[in-house]
């Protein structure tokens, strides 16, 4: 029973990978954003409300890809945080005082 608690170290690589996949992709969408925003910007014969509602709406979506993107991402967190108990795991077991107890039943 107790060995079926622990983590599988398999599904912990695939979740850092798709975390690093997630991470990338908000990369590349912030960049594409950001090059939009830019190229509307420049555009010297575009004026008036729709203009500025554009600029405005994109000008959002920027700061939100930013933020998540940047070097304080909840995705950068999560891998940190998953690297750590993985070159933890053995102490974080051993210091889990349900976890003993559950591995003294079995």
């Amino acid at each position: 029973m107790a060995a079926e608690f622990k983590c599988d170290a398999q599904a912990m690589m695939g979740i850092k990978e798709n975390l690093k996949e997630a991470y990338i992709n908000m990369g590349s969408a912030y960049r594409k954003g950001k090059d939009l925003h830019e190229a509307l910007a420049a555009k010297a014969d575009w004026t008036g409300n729709a203009e500025l509602v554009a600029e405005g709406f994109l000008d959002i979506l920027v700061q939100y890809q930013r933020a998540l993107y940047g070097s304080d991402t909840p995705d950068l967190e999560a891998i940190a945080a998953l690297r750590e108990l993985e070159e933890n795991l053995d102490t974080f077991y051993e210091g889990w005082e349900q976890y003993i107890e559950l591995e003294a039943l079995s």
